[in-house]
């Protein structure tokens, strides 16, 4: 992946076509870029993959206008200004990470870059890169909060915003982070909104203020509809003939996340995914995938999310076979962040009154076993 100053205009206001990957979750573009440019005529934009619905990877395209109209509403919303001082320790492969350089280009802030795999579960490369920085702001995640909570680490004095996000976000995380001095703002946003979609700035971490550049609204199932010039420009993905763009809105420019949110006088609670997929140490996992790779390997049962402090969600295969070699089957060529954890072997699967695998009740035997022998 090049490395481009993304604190430099020469960036921001190029056409360049930047494809920013995970280095450890490969995927193939082979022809996107061109297919960007010649076929659609896209300039100017940030490309980042996600996994759709089904697995397969798909490639959200961000003008870097949207992403800059992001980063002023984010500045407004949370008073931001060029006084700061960022710690880059987030990947510019995700949108948050990104996204901390574009509001620091727009507010004409500063920002320390920190390798964003050089994290160490007692956080003290991170303590000692604020420090040193005597920087002002710095995003993570709750898995990253986690470790500096357990570890009992207090928060450096020049830390004035914590921006969290991208996982699950437990109230008594954030509680016992504040109890250490650490100033979270927990947040809601996704790639397709080019960050941030709702921010709090006082500890509030369940109904979460919206940023005032969205216009929000939930349709008949309870999913949330975004609109406003931060939007990302659509989906591009290889449908196996080649590559194909969807524009992921209707004709009045809504686009449907795949979210089930709340919405009650400005403020957004999120509830749950609509499309069966879940975070894991914030990349987002696709079950249906998963449960399509199990059906491959001729096995009988599940693959589903329990709840981890830590990471998010843990990955729990429940099925009436046995067996080491099993799981590292399975898990075999899946990079890190999709491996199942845990091989929980009951003696019949719990069905529905059709014959179909009942997966509320499969979801709380792995629970069972999560709670019964916890792993380190």
């Amino acid at each position: 992946m090049e490395t481009p100053d993304l604190t430099s205009p020469d960036y921001w206001e190029s056409e360049s076509v930047d494809l920013r990957l995970n280095p450890k979750r490969p995927v193939e573009v082979s022809g996107l870029r061109e297919f960007l440019v010649n076929d659609l005529g896209l300039r100017g934009v940030v490309v980042l993959a996600t996994s759709g619905s089904g697995g397969s990877a798909k490639f959200v395209v961000l003008s870097k206008g949207a992403i800059l109209a992001s980063a002023r509403a984010v500045n407004g919303h949370c008073g931001l200004g060029p006084d700061d001082v960022w710690l880059g320790g987030l990947s510019t492969f995700h949108v948050g990470g990104i996204g901390i350089y574009a509001r620091a280009y727009a507010s004409g802030a500063s920002v320390v870059p920190m390798a964003w795999d050089a994290w160490t579960r007692d956080g003290s490369l991170l303590l000692d890169a604020v420090r040193d920085a005597q920087a002002t702001l710095t995003s993570l995640t709750p898995g990253h909060l986690w470790d500096l909570v357990r570890t009992g680490a207090r928060c450096p004095a020049t830390l004035r915003g914590v921006f969290l996000g991208g996982g699950r976000i437990d109230p008594p995380l954030v509680v016992g982070a504040r109890e250490l001095g650490w100033p979270v703002r927990a947040t809601y946003g996704m790639s397709e909104a080019a960050s941030q979609v709702a921010t709090a700035l006082d500890g509030q971490c369940e109904w979460l203020p919206l940023l005032s550049n969205w216009q929000t609204r939930t349709d008949a199932e309870g999913r949330l509809l975004l609109r406003g010039e931060a939007l990302f420009s659509g989906y591009a993905q290889h449908d196996g003939g080649g590559w194909a763009f969807d524009p992921a809105r209707d004709e009045e420019g809504w686009f449907v996340t795949g979210d089930r949110c709340e919405l009650r006088e400005g403020r957004l609670r999120f509830l749950e995914r609509a499309d069966g997929a879940v975070k894991v140490s914030g990349e987002l996992i696709s079950l249906s995938a998963m449960n399509d790779r199990l059906a491959r390997f001729g096995i009988v049962g599940l693959v589903v999310a329990v709840p981890d402090e830590r990471r998010g969600n843990e990955l729990v295969m429940v099925c009436e076979e046995g067996g080491e070699s099993l799981l590292e089957r399975f898990n075999a060529e899946l990079p890190p962040v999709e491996r199942v954890v845990r091989h929980v072997v009951v003696t019949g699967l719990p069905r529905t009154e059709i014959g179909k695998l009942d997966r509320v009740r499969i979801e709380s035997l792995a629970q069972l076993a999560v709670d019964s022998q916890p792993t380190g």
